[in-house]
């Protein structure tokens, strides 16, 4: 009986360990700042993790398209949501020089100040300013 128990828990923890729940992908973020540029949008957005507020913040980028957004799906500053981001910078490229990358055919500089990230990154959580699961 106690073999069977053992293999039980066991068993439970192993799978438990193996499944990613899609409540906890990504991070949390605040959204900071929502700018735009021709043809897309600017989503200033920084963990809530972070212990000073405004020192390590991120430039989220999203093509401006035609959405049926609901009110409450729309993206809003001040608010909190859970990204999965993934960085456009050129992978292998160490240049002190690159003044910004070009999403959208558009080239997106990059911000003057220290406490944004000299990087651009796009989330699939995110279409035009509407917020997906």
């Amino acid at each position: 009986m106690k073999k069977i128990i053992f293999i039980l828990v066991i068993s439970l923890v192993l799978y438990s360990c193996g499944v990613k729940s899609k409540v906890t992908e990504g991070y949390n973020y605040r959204i900071v700042k929502i700018d735009s540029i021709e043809n897309t949008y600017l989503i200033y957005a920084e963990n809530v993790s972070v212990s000073i507020k405004n020192t390590n913040i991120i430039k989220i980028v999203s093509a401006k398209t035609e959405t049926n957004c609901k009110k409450n799906n729309l993206i809003a500053v001040d608010k909190n949501y859970k990204f999965s981001t993934f960085s456009l910078y050129p992978k292998n490229l160490v240049s002190h020089h690159l003044r910004g990358i070009t999403y959208n055919g558009t080239v997106i500089p990059f911000d003057k100040g220290y406490n944004i990230k000299k990087d651009l990154f796009i989330t699939k959580n995110i279409e035009g300013l509407c917020y997906k699961d």
